[in-house]
C-alpha cells in the first residue's frame, strides 16, 4: 500500500535527492529543469510554503509532489506563475489517484497551469489544453534547420540576413553562452522591467522572492541543474540577454530580453539561434519554449510540441461544480466574439490574478 509523507522543501535530504534524480531519469517525460528537486529547493529557499509529498511504496520512494500550500489548504505549483511545467516525477507505470494524492497533503485544492498531460490521473481535471513546444536539437544544428517547415526555412533566411545587417553597421557578434556579468542580469532586470508594461504582464522584479529567486538559480552551476545567462554582444554593445534554466541536455527558455534601441536588427530572434548553435556544441539537445500564446515567433523555431493541461483538482464538491462552471464560462467566453468587448475588464483582471499569484 502507498503511504504519503510531507517535507518541507528545505528539509530535502540527499537521499530524497537521490531518488528524485533517479525516478526523473527514468522518465525522458520528466526531463524539465522545473522538475529538479533544485528548482524545488531553491524556490524553498526564498519562500516558507513549499512542501514536498513523498510517495512511498514498501518504504521506498517511488514518487515526488512539490507543492506551495496558501490559504485553506490550497496548493499551488511550486514557483508559482513562474512554473512552466507541473508533475508528478514518479516511477513509471506505478498506478496512483490524483485524489488520494490530495487527501495524502492535506489539501482541499490545487491548482496548476502547466501540467503534464501524459500523467493519466490528471486528465480529467484538465479545463483547457495547450501546446508547449520545442526545438529538437538532438541531432545537431544542421539536422535541426533541415525539418520540415518552410516557415523556418524563411525565417532562418531572414535571421541570417539580419546578422549580416549587425556586422555592417554595429561590430562583429559575439555570444557569451555562460556569463556571469552582474552588469549584463542587471540590464535584462532593467528591460524586462520596461517591457512588463507594455504588454500587460506582472513585474516579476517587483517582488522580492520572485527577484530572489532568479538571483540564485543565475549562480547554480551543476550537470543535473544550472542556470544559464547567455549574452549576445555587436562589438561592445550589448544586443541581448536570455536567462534560463538548464538539466543535463534539456535548456527552458525562461526570461529573454534585448536592447529596444537595436530592435530593427531583431536582436531577440538573433540571440536565440546563435545560443542554439553554441548550445549543441555544448551538449544541449533540447530547448523548451513554453506556450505559444501570441509569441509567433515560436512557431518559426519549434520543432514539435507537448501537451499542458490548465485546471485545477477541488475536494468540496459545491465549490468544485461552481468553479467548473465559471471555468468553462470564462474560457467559452475567450474564444468566442464578446472576446472582444470585454478585453479591457478581462485585462484588469488578468492583472489582478497575476498579482494574487505572486503573493
Amino acid at each position: 500500500m502507498m503511504k504519503i509523507t510531507l517535507v518541507a522543501g528545505d528539509r530535502l535530504t540527499q537521499d530524497h535527492i537521490d531518488a528524485w534524480s533517479h525516478l526523473q531519469r527514468e522518465d525522458p517525460t520528466l526531463c524539465s529543469p522545473f522538475l529538479r528537486p533544485e528548482f524545488t529547493q531553491a524556490v524553498a529557499a526564498v519562500r516558507d510554503d513549499v512542501e514536498v509529498a513523498v510517495l512511498k511504496d514498501g518504504g521506498e520512494p517511488v514518487g515526488f509532489f512539490p507543492f506551495q500550500r496558501v490559504r485553506r489548504n490550497i496548493g499551488k505549483p511550486v514557483g508559482g506563475p513562474l512554473s512552466d511545467c507541473q508533475a508528478v516525477v514518479v516511477r513509471k507505470g506505478l498506478e496512483w489517484q490524483a485524489d488520494e494524492l490530495m487527501r495524502g497533503c492535506g489539501l482541499a485544492v490545487w491548482d496548476f497551469s502547466y501540467l503534464l498531460t501524459s500523467q493519466k490521473p490528471f486528465q480529467s481535471h484538465c479545463h483547457v489544453c495547450e501546446d508547449a513546444v520545442y526545438a529538437d536539437l538532438s541531432g545537431g544544428f544542421d539536422a535541426y534547420l533541415a525539418q520540415d517547415g518552410r516557415e523556418k526555412t524563411h525565417a532562418f533566411k531572414e535571421i541570417r540576413r539580419r546578422i549580416r545587417k549587425i556586422q555592417r553597421e554595429l561590430g562583429p557578434l559575439r555570444l557569451e553562452l555562460h556569463c556571469d556579468d552582474d552588469r549584463v542580469f542587471e540590464a535584462l532586470v532593467d528591460w524586462k522591467a520596461a517591457q512588463y508594461p507594455r504588454t500587460n504582464k506582472t513585474d516579476v522584479f517587483a517582488f522580492p522572492w520572485a527577484a530572489e529567486l532568479l538571483e540564485r538559480i543565475r549562480r547554480e552551476r551543476t550537470e543535473a541543474f544550472s542556470g544559464m545567462t547567455t549574452a549576445l554582444y555587436a562589438g561592445d554593445r550589448l544586443l541581448g540577454v536570455h536567462l534560463g534554466m538548464r538539466s543535463y541536455g534539456v535548456l527552458h527558455s525562461w526570461f529573454p530580453a534585448y536592447n529596444r534601441d537595436l530592435q530593427q536588427y531583431s536582436p531577440g530572434m538573433v540571440l536565440w539561434v546563435e545560443m542554439a548553435k553554441a548550445g549543441v556544441l555544448d551538449g544541449i539537445q533540447r530547448i523548451d519554449m513554453g506556450k505559444i500564446h501570441d509569441h509567433t515567433y515560436k512557431t518559426k523555431l519549434m520543432s514539435s510540441a507537448v501537451a499542458v493541461g490548465e485546471g485545477f483538482i477541488d475536494l468540496r464538491p459545491l465549490r468544485r461544480a461552481l468553479r467548473t462552471t465559471w471555468s468553462h464560462t470564462y474560457y467559452w467566453l475567450r474564444s468566442s466574439r464578446l472576446r472582444e468587448p470585454l478585453r479591457a475588464p478581462a485585462a484588469m483582471a488578468y492583472r489582478f490574478r497575476q498579482w494574487a499569484a505572486f503573493r
